[in-house]
This record gives C-alpha cells, structure tokens and sequence, in this order.
C-alpha cells in the first residue's frame, strides 16, 4: 500500500510539475503578447484621440466664426464660391480646388456639393462660407495626419478638404447627381441626436466610398456632431482609407501572427491582406469575417469586461491578444496559432516529465514482485476456496494477521449475511404477496359495492319503468313516477361521485371562486337536508355565529358539496336524536362543525375515513349503501382549497366532522330582488329547434315541453338543423353536441356566422348534451351557444332557460 501510495505520489507531482512549468512558461508568453498589445494600442490610438481634439478646435472656430462673423460680407461672398451648377445644385468653385485666394487666406484642395440650392436660407450660406473657410484652414493644418477633412449636413451638403485625392474631388465638384442623398448612410444616422446624446466622435464600420463608383473602395469615417448654441448642425468628419493608416496598422505584425481591426459589433475593420490598393470585394469581407468567427470572438473578448487582454479564439486554434482603441470603439487583435505558445512551454516542461516518469517506472517494477508474492498467490488460493465451496480450504488464509486474512473473514461474514438476507427477502416476498391479495380483495368489494349501488337505482329505473307502464291506475301510476325519478337521481349522484374521483385523480380538478353570502349558503344547505331528517324523526337544528355571518369569497359549489355530503351521512347513519350543523369563525378560517348522535366509529375507522373506495366496514354497506367516496371528495375538495378535515366519534355516541376553510371577506352582495310582476312567462307559441340524433332523447324533450304549447321541429343531426333554419324562423334552438353528419358545435358556428353576414338578430342556442365536463361547456361557449345544460335532463332547469327566448 505504501509502495502503491509512493508511486501515485511521484505520478501525481510529476505531472503537477509539467503541468505548472508548462502553464506558467505559457502565461509568461501570454503576458508579454498582451503588454506588447497594450503599447502598440496606445500608439495607434493616438490618431484618433487626436482626431477628437482636431473636431473640436474646427467646432469652436467655426462657432466663433458664426457668432461673430460678417454676414453681410459672407453672403456677398456666397455666389462666387459656390456657383450655380445648372442642375438645382450649387458646386464649389473650381478655384477652389486649384488654389484661390480668399480674402487674405489663399485657399485651395477644397470641394462642396450643395443640393436643392434654392432652398438655402441666408443662414445656410453663412454657414458653408464659414464652413468653407474652417475646413480649409484646419485640413491644411492636418494635413501631415489626415488626408482629408469635411463638414457635412444631414440634407447632404458637404464641404471637404482633400488636396491629394487622386480623383481631385471631381464626384462633389461636378459629377455627383443632384438628387444624391447621404440621410440614410451610416455616417449621416451616427452623429444625429437621437442616435448621438452625448455628442462624441463616433467611428463607422468599414464602409464604400460614395464618390467611388466601383463600391470596391474602402473607408471608416469618423465623425463629430456640431452643434450651435444646442441646436444640431451638421458634423466634421475625417475618413480613413483602408490603403492609408488601416492596412499600415495591421501590416506591422510579429513573426507568425496576424493584425486584425474589428468593430466593437464584430464587423471587419482591416486585416492583413484584406485588400490590394485600397480595394476589396464583398465575398472576401466575409470570408474574413467567417474564418476568424469575429463576432463571437467580441462577444468572449467582451466578457472579459477588460481594455488589454487574451483570449482562446471560439474554435481554440488560435491565441488572441487584443487591445481597445477607445476613441473609435474598435479592438485591435493579435492572432497567433496555439501551437506556437504551447510548444515551447512543452518544450520546457518535458524534461520534468521525462525523469518523473522513469522515477515512476523504477517503482513499479520492485511493487510487481513484492505484490506478486504477498498479495496475489494469496488471493489465488482464497478465490480457489470460495470458488470449491471449502470453507475448511480459506482457515489458513483466514488465520493471517494482515489485509489478506481480514479479506478472508470478511468473505465468510458476508456469506452468513447473504444467507441470512436470503431468507429475510423470501419472508419479505411472502407478506409483500399477502398485501397484494388483500389489495385484490379491497378493489373486488369495491366493485361489488359500486355494482350493488348502479344496480339499485337501474332496477328502480327499468322494472318499475315495465310496471309504470303496465299499471292504470293514476296514484299508482304517480308513485312509480316518483320511485324513477328518484332512482335517477340516485344513479346521477353515483356518477357525479364517480367523476369528482377521476378529475381529482388526474389533477384537473379546478375551483371557481366567486363572492357568496354564508348565511344563504348555509341555510339553503340546512333547508335541503331538514325534510329527510325530519322523515327519520330526528332533530335537525344549524346556526351560524353572528360574528360570522357575511360575504366571502370561494366556491360556493364545492363548499355546498361537502356539506351536502357531512350532512347526508350524518342523517343516514342516525337512527334517532338529532344532527347540528355550527358555523363560527377560527383564528384560521371559517369552522364548519357537524354533529350527529348516529352509529359513531372506533379509531381504526377514523384512520381510513377518508381514504378512496373504503367504508367504515362490509355491515355499514349491507345496512346503508353507498360507493365511499364522499368522504374522500370532502377530504380532496377542503385539501384543495387551502383547508383541513378531521373527524371524531365513539361506537354507538355519535360523530363530528369539523371543516375548516380560510375564506377571505370581500364586499357584500346586493340584496336580491324579485321581478316585478313575479308571473311566470308563458311558453306557448314558442318556436323551438331540437336537434339530437337519439330518438329517446328527442322523445324526453317533446314530451318535457309539449305541455306547455310550445311549437316544436325535431331533426337528427346539425346540417338538418341548418336546412330547417332556411325554410323557418326559431325562437330558441336545443342542440345536441355529439351528431352524426354535422356536430353540434360546427352547426352553432355556422348559425352565428349566417347570423353575422345577415345581421340578424342572434337566435337562444342551448347547448343539450351528456358531454358535461368543462372543457366541454368552454367549447360549447367559445362556439356560440348562450347556454349549456348537461344530461339528464331537469325540466326545470330547461324550462327557465326557454324562458330567455321569450323574454327576448
């Protein structure tokens, strides 16, 4: 082990070792690549820090010059020095250019193009002649730096300085047509205020130049802004050729690098062999631009949220030492290979590696005799003995008083523990099996439980439908009437339960908060469920704590479920005394508090009360019923809104059910009005629609409103609907969602889009349908209907909604 430790540690420094001596000869080149930088940025800088001092001395004389020029004399002047060019332009005088002299300066170099020429003002002349007059004297001061100098407006006047241009500014000067525009051009959208608040010399990106007609020749302005007493003028300028200071900037680099110029965007700027005589084609810009990823090479370099610096190029081929020209916003880049700073740092720590590695093999060779004869004949023999199933075989090695012989212990140890794991897990199995058969046996009594109550209420439905119809007698007839209606609402609630459970389930379940009035809530709860405890014999008393009463805000549906359901079990499972339901204000919410002095249950019943499919237990099924899942709905229904349930009781004394909802007060309800006149509206003459494809279901509702006069036409299907809404005109329209042929909701899309070409006034459409879910009443409303009413059918329910149509 200590061997294994000694060769790991000459491994490990050794490899330290080359590692820092290449980093650090690595770094050391880095450093000095970027100093270099940083000097040769100061350098070139310089011509633009210096451009900026040069802008604002030819800003300051030319302010002087307006504010406390002669006008007079410079309009006098204005004619002979800017001619008229015959062509709605006035162009600068050809003396100017060839040398003239001006008063008592002597002038020459210089061009102007003014367009739209009857549009100059008096203070537009005065300002070119004093422009004119700056321009010549600062160009000609600068011109050892800078070959040109101008001042320009943004409606495209200009006046230039620009002794040496080889085309003698002939383009200004004559050629340049009089509509020629620059308001668009990158040099004229720099220097405007909304693009320039704070008024510095801003540099373009490599750019044509205008008066080359090729487009191939090359240049980056930079401009300044002039304003005169904060009013935006125009701008001096200065354009630096690519075959002028650019290329000599880049052209200076160490052997086996390269120069670069790039904006502070990623555009290309200069680079060596870029161009030939100041030339250059577009495909070449960028296949410069894509060989060098410039842009995302800005984007590291500017991360790094420093002036000199270096960096890895994207691709990792390249070093980049690069430097920030402050004044035009550009960097200056030095690309070197990798190879070339890698290689003579590896060059130097190779030596480190070489003994290193030696050292290394020395050891290795004594560690493979010493553990060739104390570890692996050893471990030889012991796999022989594990591999026999001789525990006998393994005493000799398990008797050593090393690794080995604790290897050999530990073997027989966690052979026992595998064996005795081995019988734990088949006991595990045996329980895990008998919890799956009881988990069988739960869903097989379930079943049997929902069988039992769908199968109650059907029987009521079809065998007392057979005799209902078979009987004559009228009050017979009556009761058998009533025992369907109420097996229907029974199997409807069955279902309801059924559905709850599934939304709940699959995580869809959503509230609808809404303002309600506790009291009414409560009240209505208490008013429903009285007669039936009432019928039992019982005392059924409610209050609600005056402290308490008012309006808040929830879902008054889902609040009036879970009561409903505390308040049905607590009548069904109490046979004589009485059933409360108190309603007081808890530090947490609101209390609702159920009481009952029914059958009670013990505290392995209170443990699974609320739980899916369970009930107290099989005799509580047999005696009552019920699917048990209404306590479960409680319980995932007070969950969801924020709240809590719990539960209580004794065998034989009763239970309480206690929920507590943090439901927050909001402003009170308007008091309900009654309608004036209060008569019911009368139905007869009402022309009514039905479509619905099941005969049954358009036998219910012709027999639900033919009592009541009103005038119905049954069809089948949507495009029948359509068709009979051609040859007669409906008050209302009854559509089933489900149809073959046209469905229900492509019908009332098209019923409201004939409505809306037609502008007539849009017709009730109710919705009739056993789809009942939300996204189905959302679809039904994103459709057009006005109403939507779910199957089964309650009369009442369609009646009111009929009553719609009538009262217009």
């Amino acid at each position: 082990m200590v061997a294994m430790l000694s060769i790991a540690v000459t491994g490990v420094a050794t490899a330290a070792a080359f590692f820092f001596v290449r980093e650090s000869a690595a770094d050391t080149q880095t450093r000095h690549l970027a100093a270099y930088v940083g000097e040769r940025v100061k350098t070139e800088d310089r011509l633009f820090s210096d451009l900026v001092k040069v802008h604002d001395a030819a800003a300051e004389a030319l302010t002087r010059r307006l504010e406390n020029g002669d006008r007079a004399r410079d309009l006098a002047r204005f004619d002979a020095l800017f001619p008229d060019h015959g062509d709605g332009t006035r162009r600068s005088a050809p003396g100017l250019f060839d040398g003239a002299r001006i008063g008592e300066r002597y002038v020459y170099g210089v061009g102007a193009y003014l367009p739209n020429a009857a549009a100059l003002t008096p203070a537009d002349k005065s300002l070119f002649v004093s422009a004119l007059d700056v321009v010549a004297a600062t160009g000609e001061a600068q011109l050892r730096h800078y070959d040109n100098f101008y001042f320009f407006t943004p409606d495209s006047r200009l006046v230039m300085f620009g002794p040496h241009r080889a085309d003698k500014l002939q383009f200004y000067r004559r050629d340049a047509p009089p509509d020629l525009s620059i308001a668009r051009e990158e040099m004229t959208l720099l220097t405007l205020p909304e693009n320039n608040p704070e008024r510095a010399m801003k540099c373009t990106k490599l750019r044509r130049l205008i008066s080359d007609p090729t487009g191939r020749r090359l240049t980056v302005a930079c401009l300044t802004p002039f304003y005169l007493k904060d009013r935006f003028v125009g701008a001096f300028g200065a354009s630096i050729s690519l075959d002028s200071y650019l290329l000599r900037a880049v052209g200076d680099a160490l052997p086996g690098g390269r120069n670069l110029i790039v904006a502070d965007n990623g555009d290309l700027i200069a680079a060596q062999g870029l161009s030939r005589k100041g030339t250059v084609d577009a495909a070449s810009l960028r296949r410069f631009e894509a060989d060098g990823d410039l842009k995302r090479l800005v984007q590291t370099i500017r991360a790094q949220n420093r002036k000199v610096g270096a960096v890895l190029s994207p691709r990792g081929d390249r070093l980049v030492a690069y430097g920030r020209l402050v004044e035009p916003g550009w960097w200056f880049l030095m690309t070197f290979p990798s190879g070339d700073i890698i290689c003579p740092s590896l060059k130097t720590a190779s030596w480190v590696l070489l003994f290193g590695f030696l050292g290394v093999l020395v050891q290795v060779l004594l560690l493979y005799r010493l553990t060739n004869q104390m570890v692996v004949a050893p471990l030889h023999d012991l796999a022989e003995a594990q591999r026999l199933g001789d525990p006998a075989a393994a005493e000799p090695i398990e008797a050593r008083e090393d690794e080995i012989g604790a290897l050999a212990r530990s073997l027989r140890g966690q052979r026992d523990r595998n064996e005795e794991l081995l019988r734990s897990l088949e006991e595990r199995v045996a329980e895990r099996t008998a919890e799956l058969q009881r988990a069988n046996q739960a869903k097989s009594v379930f079943l049997a439980n929902m069988s039992h109550e769908l199968r109650t209420p059907l029987n009521g439905v079809i065998a007392i439908g057979d005799r209902l119809a078979e009987e004559q007698d009228l009050s017979v007839r009556r009761e058998l009437a009533a025992l369907v209606s109420s097996s229907g609402r029974l199997l409807e609630q069955v279902l309801s339960d059924i559905l709850d459970v599934s939304k709940i389930e699959a995580g869809e379940f959503q509230l609808t908060p809404e303002p309600f009035d506790l009291a009414r809530l409560v009240r209505g709860m208490a008013e429903l469920h009285a007669a039936a405890a009432q019928a039992k014999a019982l005392t059924f008393r409610w209050s609600v704590a005056p402290d308490t009463a008012g309006t808040y805000e929830g879902d008054a549906g889902r609040i009036s479920q879970i009561l409903s359901n505390l308040l049905a079990n607590a009548v069904k499972f109490t046979d004589a005394g009485e059933v409360a339901l108190d309603v007081d204000q808890v530090e947490d919410g609101v209390r609702f508090v159920v009481r009952d002095t029914g059958v009670g249950f013990d505290a392995a019943v209170r443990a699974r009360l609320f739980k899916r499919f369970v009930q107290a237990d099989q005799s509580i099924t047999r005696q009552y019923g019920g699917t048990g899942l209404g306590l479960s709905i409680c319980a995932a229904l007070t969950e969801k809104m924020g709240g809590r349930i719990s539960a209580d009781g004794a065998p034989g004394a009763g239970a309480r059910f206690e929920v507590v909802l943090p439901l927050p007060r909001c402003e009170a309800l308007p008091a309900e009005t009654e309608e004036a006149g209060g008569e019911a509206v009368s139905l007869e003459g009402l022309r009514v629609l039905v479509a619905e494809d099941h005969p049954t279901n358009r036998k219910v509702v012709e027999i639900v409103l033919e009592s009541f006069g009103v005038d119905l036409t049954l069809v089948a299907d949507g495009e029948a609907a359509l068709a009979a809404l051609d040859a007669k005109t409906f008050d209302a329209v009854l559509m089933d969602m489900q149809m073959p042929v046209m469905d229900g909701l492509s019908a009332t899309r098209a019923i409201r889009a004939r409505e809306a070409a037609s502008g007539a006034r849009p017709m009730l459409v109710i919705m009739l349908t056993a789809n009942a879910m939300e996204e189905h009443i959302a679809a039904a409303q994103a459709a057009g209907a006005d109403l939507h009413l779910a199957k089964p059918l309650h009369p009442g329910q369609l009646i009111e909604a009929l009553a719609r149509a009538r009262q217009g």
